[in-house]
């Protein structure tokens, strides 16, 4: 799979995820094909929840983009600058939709930050880059100021680090890590006992949905894949584009 399709497979992912956030799939559902009906359709709640996986896929691929990026970028405060102005542009157009600041964009460009730092102190002396990295994913983690946090920006240095494992080796890894990132999901789910189908479903979605993103990684071949004129920017453009436009549907539809 080339980064082409990856960044294609990453956007048709995030479309979908931030579409039924504005309309929910069972509401649509439910709105067209049983207009009448009084109770969400059991089959269509179903169908729901199978498809919220498909919006986990995105974040894992863009990650892993920051990570393959660092390695073959020409120019780093380039791409740097590049994430910096079009997470600028697209902090209004994700408040407006979410309601919260800090979009991913944000993370992806603190992330890339994190390994020009790792590289930096690994020069100086050894050991010191990494214990330089893990200590921003502690503090992003802290702060809690981006889409991810913490979390996402260990995950970019995961991406980074094992590069050139066997796959084997990295789905173990993941299937060990995803799981325990989400660590305030499980402890809200033992310790206020929120043992429902529903709360069930939400601590999968997030824990485990994920992980079909990073599966996506494993097929990267290496290559770049379909250029175009003006490609490397539309991936940008579409970001802040899509999230502006959903928003002032949102707002329409709220009566806003």
């Amino acid at each position: 799979m080339s980064f082409f399709a990856l960044k294609l497979a990453a956007l048709v992912s995030m479309l979908w995820d931030h579409l039924t956030y504005v309309w929910p799939l069972t509401m649509t559902l439910q709105m067209v094909l049983f207009p009448n009906a009084a109770d969400t359709v059991p089959f269509l709640l179903v169908i729901q929840r199978c498809t919220d996986y498909i919006g986990r896929i995105a974040a894992p691929i863009f990650l892993f983009s920051i990570a393959n990026g660092y390695r073959h970028t020409r120019n780093c405060k380039r791409y740097a600058l590049r994430l910096f102005v079009f997470a600028c542009l697209a902090e209004y157009p994700y408040y407006l939709l979410f309601g919260f600041h800090g979009n991913i964009l944000f993370t992806l460009l603190l992330g890339l930050l994190t390994l020009r730092l790792m590289d930096w102190g690994s020069d100086k002396r050894a050991g010191l880059g990494e214990l330089m990295a893990v200590s921003v994913a502690i503090a992003a983690q802290a702060l809690n100021l981006t889409e991810g946090g913490g979390k996402y920006i260990l995950f970019i240095l995961v991406f980074y680090w094992t590069e050139n494992w066997p796959i084997r080796k990295k789905a173990l890894l993941w299937l060990v890590l995803m799981p325990l990132s989400r660590y305030r999901l499980v402890w809200m789910l033992f310790s206020e006992q929120l043992f429902t189908d529903r709360w069930f479903h939400v601590l999968c979605v997030n824990a485990v949905g994920p992980l079909l993103g990073v599966a996506f990684t494993f097929f990267y071949n290496g290559k770049k894949g379909r250029t175009f004129p003006g490609d490397k920017y539309l991936w940008y453009i579409f970001y802040p584009a899509h999230l502006l436009l959903l928003g002032l549907v949102q707002k329409v539809l709220l009566g806003v």
